[in-house]
């Protein structure tokens, strides 16, 4: 499966063009409100096959993007192609310097618009769809939202530990939700509390009040162990609560509220330690005396055999 970052203010538009690439390609459609939530998006770690960016956009136009992601070295490599319905010819011979992979004209062709994209990731296209297709039923993916690295860093060593997964991560509750909004759609999340420019309780507030995210699960983390704060979070259906620093057995079993879930859990350290067996020292033969019937018969009914020295009581 491809994936598809559309940058674009007009919401006709893009639904225009998701409509046609999903006639003909099996692509994860991202969508971008304006040129900066798409650059914010890239910034933050998405990388998809290709991105489509509007040459007119408030807040940052797709021109500004365009050159914003040429200068970036983690960025620059992305395969980007510009839209407008604009024929100038200046804008076109600019655009051509920022290495574009194709200039797709509005209103949209279907025809020209299909030929284009596939002319632009023709190499991305020719891998296996079963491949893929199994690698997106086995994996499941699960969205780290912390500001704290060390904590982000700690929760996904606990998560390596336990199976194969997919984990993405935000930096704070806004990138999260920018991500969200843009179509991600991740099996759990791991959100929290306490973050810069958008907590987690808001951010999970937004998640519940956006039909298309509402049903997302999302596990708050926190070093804070407030009642009340838990008993707002549960009217929120949040799937978990976990306290700071983590417990990889509760960290465990958190993940249980994905369904169909295969959890690998870790093995224990092993705690047995080889000794040396203790060699008997036989007493000289002049101590050694001949065991009695008594002690060496074993006993009946499985009652225990007496101690030495102790008489067995008769029948």
């Amino acid at each position: 499966m491809i994936q598809i970052l559309l940058a674009d203010d007009d919401a006709v538009e893009r639904t225009a063009l998701k409509e046609i690439l999903r006639s003909e390609f099996d692509a994860e459609i991202i969508e971008a409100p304006d040129g900066q939530v798409a650059l914010d998006l890239l910034c933050d770690g998405l990388r998809p096959s290709l991105c489509i960016v509007d040459l007119k956009m408030p807040r940052l136009d797709g021109l500004e993007l365009l050159q914003r992601v040429r200068r970036d070295i983690k960025l620059g490599n992305i395969r980007m192609m510009a839209s407008s319905a604009s024929r100038d010819r200046e804008t076109i011979l600019a655009l051509a310097k920022l290495k574009i992979s194709g200039y797709l004209l509005k209103p949209y062709d279907a025809a020209k618009t299909i030929a284009q994209i596939k002319q632009a990731i023709g190499d991305l296209l020719a891998a296996p769809k079963a491949q893929n297709f199994a690698r997106n039923l086995l994996v499941k993916t699960i969205f780290i939202v912390d500001d704290d690295e060390v904590s982000r860093t700690a929760l996904r060593d606990i998560l390596r530990s336990c199976g194969q997964w997919e984990i993405l991560e935000a930096k704070d509750g806004q990138d999260a939700i920018n991500r969200l909004y843009g179509g991600l759609r991740p099996d759990l999340i791991f959100a929290d509390l306490l973050m810069p420019r958008l907590d987690g309780f808001s951010m999970l507030q937004r998640i519940r009040d956006e039909p298309t995210l509402r049903t997302l699960r999302v596990v708050v983390t926190s070093a804070d162990n407030d009642r009340d704060r838990v008993r707002a979070l549960a009217q929120l259906q949040v799937s978990g609560y976990l306290l700071k620093p983590f417990d990889p057995v509760k960290v465990i079993q958190s993940l249980k509220a994905i369904p169909d879930v295969v959890i690998s859990l870790p093995k224990p350290p092993s705690t047995t330690t080889q000794t040396t067996p203790a060699v008997p020292v036989s007493p000289p033969a002049s101590e050694q005396a001949s065991p009695s019937p008594a002690a060496t018969a074993p006993a009946a009914d499985g009652a225990p055999a007496p101690e030495p020295g102790e008489q067995k009581a008769p029948a």
